[in-house]
């Protein structure tokens, strides 16, 4: 029984190293001829290495970032704000799309240290800057600060995004879409639905991607 608990936690602690060696690793974009080349690598290449840690950051799914980019190109979406910026994986979705429209992304990380590894990600997929701007903050006190409107804003902060959403409503376009990441949790994002279905001026839908929770579409009407 000893052996067996010995030989349990020797492979605990050897994925764990694994894991911190990849994380520590990362691969380096070579030099690219075209835009197609660099966004194939990230598809390819660089997306596969950041979905190893989607527990860690509690990443959107692949299914999930395919549907965000898709969404921003269909609709030719130019000014996005994303809300949870994580190691950046999801604004790499959006950055791809925006890429496509000539518009930005302006996100948002309340934790210094995981805002850095987003810049070093973004940086990596040759966004940062150039699509993608990191903001390093506390988004109740951000987002109000920020200049002009948005008319897409992703939110993936946790069960609870009213205080988010309420938060980012007065810098939205008249024809504005919001995208909420449903958490895997009881009652999430109840408080920001049960308003949202209040509100005549929102049309609400779900979108099941193929991941189980799937995101919440809410669409502002145009007066």
């Amino acid at each position: 029984m000893r052996w067996i608990l010995l030989i349990g936690v020797g492979l605990l602690v050897a994925a764990g190293l694994s894991t911190l060696w990849a994380q520590a690793n990362p691969p380096e974009p070579p030099k690219f001829s075209s835009d197609a080349e660099r966004h194939a690598w990230i598809l390819n290449t660089f997306m596969p290495f950041l979905e190893q840690f989607r527990a860690k950051f509690h990443n959107v799914p692949r299914s999930d970032g395919e549907h965000l980019r898709w969404v921003i190109v269909a609709t030719k979406r130019r000014r996005a704000l994303e809300i949870g910026t994580a190691n950046g994986y999801s604004a790499l979705w959006l950055g791809l799309g925006l890429e496509a429209t000539k518009g930005r992304l302006t996100t948002v990380e309340i934790e210094p240290s995981i805002a850095k590894e987003a810049q070093a990600n973004l940086k990596r997929a040759g966004m940062l800057d150039k699509v993608v701007t990191v903001v390093e903050g506390d988004a109740l006190k951000v987002v109000p600060n920020l200049r002009g409107k948005f008319d897409f804003v992703f939110i993936d902060i946790g069960p609870r995004a009213l205080p988010f959403f309420k938060a980012v409503e007065p810098k939205l376009t008249d024809d504005a879409i919001v995208a909420v990441h449903r958490p895997p949790s009881p009652g999430a994002l109840s408080d920001l639905l049960d308003e949202l279905k209040r509100r005549p001026e929102w049309w609400l839908t779900t979108v099941q991607t193929g991941a189980p929770t799937g995101i919440v579409l809410a669409l502002r009407k145009s007066p």
